[in-house]
C-alpha cells in the first residue's frame, strides 16, 4: 500500500453479532439444551464485553 493510501472502513472491533457462540473455534454444538464447549470458559468475553461497550456508547450517541 503506498504511504498516501487512505483506509476508509478501518477495523474498530466485533459486534455482538460476530461473538455468538456458533462462529467461535471452540463450540460443540448444543445438546439438551446446554451448548458444548471445548473450552472451560468462554474465549470472546474481552471481545463480547467491548462490543457491548462500543454498542452502549453507540446507542447514546445516536439517540435509540
Amino acid at each position: 500500500m503506498k504511504s498516501n493510501a487512505r483506509i476508509y472502513n478501518r477495523f474498530k472491533g466485533y459486534a455482538l453479532e460476530d461473538c455468538y457462540c456458533k462462529y467461535c473455534a471452540y463450540y460443540l454444538g448444543r445438546r439438551k439444551g446446554k451448548i458444548q464447549c471445548l473450552s472451560e470458559k468462554c474465549v470472546c468475553l474481552d471481545e463480547i464485553k467491548a462490543a457491548k461497550e462500543r454498542e452502549r456508547r453507540e446507542r447514546n450517541i445516536y439517540g435509540s
